[in-house]
């Protein structure tokens, strides 16, 4: 039986931090919502989603949104546990940590709706690292046994290889610029551009440590290139001082700023609303959820990961090589474990507080306190194959793992890390799977066209970004989707 979300169930926005907590005054109202028919479907209540339902919205045209799950945001996830921080108690973020102050769309949007924003308060300690059997300080890595790197790469601090490589070689200069046939040579997989530059072998196994790609013979370099290209906006933003305003977060949760959004849309938001087919006619659209749901409408929104909407019956079946982009587009695995740390351990051993590793734990991010001693706040950090093997254990069990592992390597950090929650995107099945990850050739063959509508079947996403990233980049996409359902009305 559906569940909806509507703007007179939520109320207004001024509700929505208390929303953002708990899954809101939902009422079943499975038969009303049989087989209604609107203008356009929304699957997805994620923020791409819920920015196409609210640019349609306001546009005039009835709007309804399915959302597979019993909440709203997709990968914006607020935790019922907190962290307690410089600007007080805030909720641990599963997704979305921060808003940059390039996000131009998503901060329109708090503005719009009222929401109330903080300063960012996470910041890194330094970082040691453990390779090759080794534990190292920072200052001793140049020179230490375990630095097998060549020439100049000695000098580069082993955490940041492989992006301070990546940003050498990277020829992007404008946003759009990996959509280009004419950087097609380098959509080639992250080992075989660093051989071909004459990147070290050593270097080249310390990148793949990092995590950059996860699988640096299945990652196109072109999507990473990407993403840095766009980071490199940021710095637009710096003060004469050469500073960069400080990231926010929105007062009471990241999730805040979806519930707000839901609230303010004039049709229904229907969550536990699992699709399971979606049949494109000439003159419309028919969608099945799995418990016999019914709608139709004149346009569908696909605003959910190309992992899941590969498990869904598209009839007729989308054009190559658009298929296959459904099909194959890869999702990288992020798994993170946030933690407390009782008292910083790294007094007692003399290492920096952060670590990073060629073991299971690949990177521990301790958080500044400002206050030096007492309680700090952590992070295990995983991804790809590493990430993948921890977050097959049950989450107990993969807390426990890392937190032992943690104490092999640190014996000092025994008894002082305590996990609040620990938390697998690849293991959401709504999600499967954090970040889009292009493999090589991928972005020549299908990025540019893989968005084109499917006749009445739109597709939005952070995977379907053209310039943007994060947060942006997912209500980037929702804007591209309503406007092309625009200029079709």
């Amino acid at each position: 039986m559906p569940q909806t979300l509507s703007r007179r169930a939520l109320g207004k926005v001024a509700v929505a931090s208390t929303l953002a907590a708990s899954a809101g005054p939902f009422v079943h109202t499975r038969q009303a919502r049989a087989n209604e028919q609107v203008d356009v479907v929304v699957i997805g209540a994620g923020l791409s989603g819920l920015n196409t339902a609210g640019i349609l919205a306001e546009s005039g045209l009835g709007v309804m949104v399915l959302e597979g799950s019993s909440r709203i945001g997709g990968r914006v996830w607020s935790a019922e546990e907190s962290w307690e921080t410089n600007a007080g108690e805030v909720p641990i973020e599963l997704g979305a940590s921060q808003i940059s102050p390039s996000y131009a769309r998503v901060l329109d949007a708090v503005d719009r709706l009222g929401l109330e924003l903080l300063d960012q308060d996470r910041e890194l300690l330094p970082f040691s690292a453990h390779l090759k059997g080794l534990h190292i300080k920072a200052e001793d890595w140049a020179n230490s046994p375990a630095n097998m790197l060549v020439g100049d790469e000695r000098s580069i601090p082993a955490m940041q290889f492989g992006s301070t490589m990546l940003a050498r070689l990277n020829p992007l200069i404008e946003l759009d610029d990996w959509l280009d046939p004419k950087f097609t040579d380098y959509d080639v997989s992250i080992h075989d551009l660093l051989k071909r530059n004459g990147v070290s072998e050593a270097g080249i196994r310390l990148t793949e440590v990092s995590g950059l790609g996860a699988d640096l013979h299945g990652v196109s370099a072109l999507r990473l290139f990407q993403e840095r290209t766009r980071g490199a906006l940021e710095l637009e933003f710096a003060s004469e001082d050469g500073s960069v305003p400080t990231p926010k977060n929105i007062k009471g949760g990241t999730a805040v700023l979806p519930q707000a959004m839901a609230s303010q849309l004039p049709g229904a938001v229907l969550i536990g609303q699992q699709v399971m087919a979606i049949d494109v006619e000439e003159n419309g659209v028919d969608v099945r959820t799995i418990d016999g749901g019914r709608y139709r409408a004149r346009f569908v929104v696909a605003a959910i990961p190309f992992s899941v909407l590969r498990s869904i019956s598209v009839w007729p079946k989308p054009p190559e090589p658009q298929y296959e982009a459904i099909q194959t587009l890869k999702y990288a695995e992020t798994t993170r474990a946030f933690c407390r740390i009782k008292e910083p351990f790294w007094q007692e051993d003399g290492f920096e507080p952060g670590l990073f590793s060629d073991g299971a734990v690949r990177m521990f991010w301790a958080i500044d306190n400002h206050k030096g001693g007492g309680e700090h706040r952590g992070m295990f950090v995983l991804s790809g194959r590493s990430g993948e093997q921890v977050a097959a254990l049950s989450p107990e069990a993969a807390s426990q793992f890392l937190v032992d592992e943690l104490a092999r390597l640190r014996p000092a950090s025994k008894g002082q890390v305590e996990v609040l929650r620990f938390h697998s995107w690849g293991r959401q099945p709504l999600q499967r799977g954090c970040s889009p990850m292009f493999a090589p050739g991928q972005v020549t063959k299908f990025a540019r066209d893989m968005i084109i509508p499917h006749g009445r079947l739109h597709f939005a996403g952070e995977h379907t970004r053209r310039l943007e990233y994060g947060m942006e980049a997912a209500m980037e996409s929702g804007e591209r989707a309503a406007f092309e359902i625009l200029d079709q009305s």
